[in-house]
């Protein structure tokens, strides 16, 4: 009698295996197919073979019906089922357009879990870190290391990964492929302000650094972005999960945006432009006032991102078409 109860249990147990496999291969054949952007985080699992461990941008999301502040104080569940709403951001990419724990009843959505309680989630009001089943990428053993150097290092050029995604109707994503960018950046601190000491007046001179944004063509054919006198394209955003807040002050740049201009790059090839941060268009929110990020209290994060104007040169078919972000930095001139 024993015996065939343990039969029975593993011909559950394979035929539950059997059924996830499945699952996964009609998602994969089936599933509407997007990217995703993400940056590697870990090139080697020495027990299950090479793989890339993923971080996504929409791994962390705004929740729509996130609890009242005071709510937050109590433990709230880990592993919660939650929904993220994706939209089109250009290049075949998608990127997260909200999040709740209610199902969407219609458009493309992922369904993850959340990994942390919010007391010890993403710092923004709303903000909660989620999985998708999707964070490991396993790859040819022994090229793990290469794509991590594809991808570049903190000081250098990052080209990102963009992993090929198919997403069935219920939201459970299977991972198919990736590619890489076609545009890459680098991110340069060419001028550090002088050190400031606790409870001690700002020091003289430049209170934000100045900084040296690279594009460089990742592609093996010719590639155009878009840009103006002014560097309109480029824009300071804050970093959603920093533990204070400074929006950048307003940054309006869309008189010049219609004289915006392509410049070809050849494969290699790089463009870089020379941001001032203690110039007025750089300034942040502080209380309402705009100020320099060098003049605040706090080291607020943010990071530089290049968008392609809308609507400009839609007949240039070489265009690349989206955002591209920088890693983050502070006002200290630190790149994370």
């Amino acid at each position: 009698m024993s015996r065939r109860w343990v039969m029975l249990a593993v011909a559950v147990q394979l035929l539950v295996l059997a059924w996830m496999a499945g699952e996964r291969e009609w998602i994969f054949r089936t599933g509407h197919v997007v990217y995703l952007r993400t940056a590697p985080v870990d090139p080697r699992d020495l027990f299950r073979g090479d793989f890339v461990r993923l971080l996504y941008e929409v791994n962390t999301v705004q929740r729509e019906d996130a609890p009242a502040p005071a709510a937050r104080k109590a433990d709230v569940p880990r592993h919660e089922v939650v929904y993220t709403r994706l939209q089109p951001a250009g290049e075949g990419l998608y990127e997260a357009a909200g999040a709740s724990a209610t199902q969407p009843s219609r458009g493309l959505f992922l369904r993850g879990r959340t990994e942390d309680s919010w007391r010890v989630a993403p710092r923004a009001s709303g903000g909660v870190y989620v999985k998708y089943g999707i964070e490991q990428l396993f790859v040819e053993q022994g090229s793990g290391e290469a794509i991590e150097r594809r991808r570049g290092i903190r000081n250098g050029l990052q080209v990102p990964m963009e992993i090929e995604v198919a997403v069935a109707a219920s939201g459970k994503a299977v991972i198919r492929g990736y590619r890489w960018s076609r545009l890459g950046m680098k991110l340069e601190v060419l001028r550090r302000p002088a050190q400031r000491v606790r409870g001690a007046p700002p020091p003289e001179g430049p209170l934000s650094p100045k900084l040296r944004v690279t594009l460089a063509n990742a592609s093996d054919a010719p590639l155009a972005i878009a840009d103006t006198d002014k560097y309109c394209s480029f824009h300071l955003v804050s970093v959603t999960w920093a533990r204070s807040s400074h929006p950048p002050a307003s940054q309006d740049c869309s008189a010049a945006l219609s004289a915006a201009r392509t410049i070809t790059l050849a494969p290699g090839e790089t463009h870089s432009v020379e941001l001032d941060l203690t110039e007025p268009r750089w300034h942040v929110l502080d209380g309402g006032n705009a100020v320099e990020m060098g003049a605040l209290r706090t080291l607020a994060q943010y990071r530089i991102e290049y968008r392609t104007p809308q609507g400009a040169l839609a007949a240039d078919q070489t265009l690349w078409r989206g955002r591209l972000a920088s890693p983050s930095f502070n006002a200290n001139g630190i790149i994370d």
